[in-house]
């Protein structure tokens, strides 16, 4: 990558091999039936974290191209997302490792909020609210609020990510010039790269951590 120290190019080529494994690893069904018991509770956590995972390996991809093309706004923008994906699929872990504390009603209620929940509908299911996630996450992995908020000064239009991307004044002169790369870029580089590949390995443990425990969710449940 033009610019960037080899940590930086090491930590993509990690990326690139996580967003790989996601892509081979997509899933193309979830049979209910085939789970084998009367509960819709374990059909609503996977189909909400099968389509997670089609989305992270969609925004993990091109975060890859976008830092490789130095489009950093993008790569920000798409790496911020990933964060809540994987903040989303933590949240789906801990509610499966904390089941027993809920009503089979209560249960579904909150794979329901997690699978269809918007907050445009304020009649149907409520989304997550999102932050509460991400600092919940935080509490097992400290530093991913803070990469989160770095991210997002770049994601959104504050200095980071217009002025002090775009932009480098001259005051003697009283001239601005624009353009790319007219800064150094390095710390920006590397804080999205690091924040991609911890967002990547969050996601991955989180969906992994799901289907070790579902066998043993699956066989407390009635069978059908």
């Amino acid at each position: 990558m033009k610019g960037a120290p080899n940590m930086v190019s090491a930590e993509l080529v990690e990326a690139r091999e996580f967003a790989n494994r996601l892509r081979e690893n997509l899933p193309a069904r979830i049979d209910a039936a085939a789970l084998g018991v009367w509960s819709k509770a374990p059909f609503q956590l996977l189909c909400a974290r099968e389509a997670l995972i089609w989305r992270s390996e969609e925004l993990a991809r091109n975060a890859c191209d976008a830092l490789e093309r130095e489009d950093l706004s993008v790569a920000a923008l798409l790496t911020r997302a990933l964060t809540e994906n994987a903040a989303l699929v933590w949240k789906l872990w801990e509610i499966l490792d904390a089941r027993h504390t809920h009503s089979p009603q209560d249960l579904n209620d909150l794979l329901i909020r997690l699978l269809v929940g918007s907050r445009k509908w304020p009649d149907g299911p409520q989304a997550m609210q999102i932050l509460s996630c991400i600092d919940r996450m935080d509490k097992a992995v400290p530093g991913v609020r803070a990469s989160y908020d770095s991210l997002s000064e770049v994601a959104h239009p504050n200095w980071s990510g217009v002025a002090g991307l775009y932009s480098k004044p001259d005051p003697p002169r009283y001239l601005t010039d624009f353009g790319r790369g007219l800064r150094d870029t390095k710390g920006t580089v590397a804080m999205i790269a690091n924040a991609l590949l911890g967002s990547l390995g969050l996601f991955e443990l989180a969906y992994n951590r799901i289907s070790e425990a579902m066998p043993e969710f699956l066989a407390e449940l009635e069978p059908i």
